[in-house]
């Protein structure tokens, strides 16, 4: 099987949850023995002998091809303008060797003159569309947001369209592909998943940290909720009695850093084995975004053993039972109340919560079963055709 596989990112050239699952994923197929041409846009200190170095012996299976993101303009609507742009150069690129494949698999819009094409009847094979999370789709946490979302959803929508499958992670993202009538002969039923090695079972075992540590993951972006967790944050730390440490790892902008000795900022990491080892002291992990797919931090949080603070959204609630607690949505004082119970909970409640962590990742999560799945799909697919 040879599969053209379309993304706008790689780890650690490019940082992010769709980014991570482009690099293991193609991993995982090479392993097996799936031939992978692979359309990226570079990024930071990205070089061939980087690109080369990602992968072990499974690169014999793997080719690349690197084409620059576009940067057009900074008008309303630019970024939609720069994805067109973008999956039309990868097409340029291919498309007199585009035969030479058995499907395209395409994350976010990567796919999108693909699929053009397909309309007009110049492409066969089957195009599989991933966009993950449709956060476009999901509530906005301000005006600004709801209208850069009014911008996506029509591109989206022609994607969705015209694709011959449509990956979801399940969970409320169903219910989002159901309103926007996507047969529910394409929806191909997903999940995200997480390295064996990211795996940390010593949390019986472990001594009881003299602080309760939370951790919190991501970029300063508006849906990933900082602003109320900062909120949050801020009435907690009024109480001087209470001893424990909040981390935040990521590009956090001076501006809006709390200033108390009991909050550190790591900034921005693409080193995975220091982020493991602040996880691997760490008690909690919190994802208060008012939209997500099924977020790769919080596989982390929980491969690493940690209990989770997280909101209802996107496929989280597959993520998220007895092992933390699930908010409705991540007002401030809910993030609160989630995170008082955490600071406050004994030793033991807290463990049972960690070790269910690491039991429903080793159930459900781990990659090389979903990478499995994922090729089962592929030759249902193909042999449908």
């Amino acid at each position: 099987m040879k599969i053209l596989f379309l993304t706008d990112g790689l780890h650690p050239f490019v940082l992010g949850g769709m980014q991570k699952h482009s690099l293991i994923l193609s991993g995982l197929l090479a392993e097996r023995e799936i031939r992978i041409h692979i359309f990226h846009p570079g990024g930071v200190d990205y070089s061939n002998e980087a690109f080369q170095n990602l992968y072990g012996a499974e690169r014999e299976f793997i080719t690349e091809s690197m084409i620059p993101f576009p940067s057009l303009d900074k008008l309303p609507g630019h970024y939609i303008r720069e994805n067109k742009h973008y999956s039309k150069l990868i097409y340029s690129s291919i498309e007199k060797n585009i035969g030479d494949y058995d499907l395209v698999y395409a994350q976010g819009f990567t796919a999108w003159y693909f699929l053009k094409q397909k309309v007009k009847g110049k492409i066969k094979l089957p195009i599989l569309v991933n966009f993950h999370g449709f956060e476009m789709f999901q509530e906005a946490p301000n005006l600004r947001v709801k209208l850069e979302h009014s911008l996506f959803q029509r591109a989206v929508k022609y994607n969705l369209k015209h694709a011959d499958g449509v990956y979801s992670f399940g969970g409320h993202l169903n219910e989002v592909l159901k309103k926007l009538n996507v047969p529910e002969h394409k929806i191909l039923l997903q999940s995200n998943g997480i390295e064996e090695k990211w795996v940390h079972r010593q949390v019986a075992n472990e001594v009881r940290n003299q602080k309760r540590t939370i951790t919190f993951i991501g970029r300063n972006e508006r849906r990933k909720g900082i602003e109320e967790l900062n909120i949050a944050l801020t009435e907690i730390l009024k109480r001087e009695d209470l001893t424990f440490i909040f981390n935040f790892i990521g590009p956090i902008p001076v501006e809006v850093q709390l200033k108390d000795k009991r909050v550190t900022y790591y900034g921005e990491i693409r080193d995975p084995s220091i982020i493991r080892e602040v996880l691997h002291q760490s008690d909690c992990l919190i994802c208060p975004s008012h939209s997500e797919g099924m977020p790769t931090v919080i596989l982390e949080g929980m491969a690493s053993g940690l209990a989770i603070i997280a909101t209802d959204v996107g496929a989280v609630n597959r993520q998220v039972k007895d092992n933390g607690i699930l908010l409705t949505s991540p007002e401030p004082e809910k993030l609160k109340k989630a995170l008082m119970r955490i600071i406050e909970m004994q030793d033991d409640e807290l463990t049972v919560m960690k070790e269910k962590s690491l039991q429903m990742v080793e159930d459900n999560f781990l990659w090389d079963v979903i990478a499995d799945k994922k090729i089962t799909q592929f030759r249902r697919i193909l042999s449908s055709k």
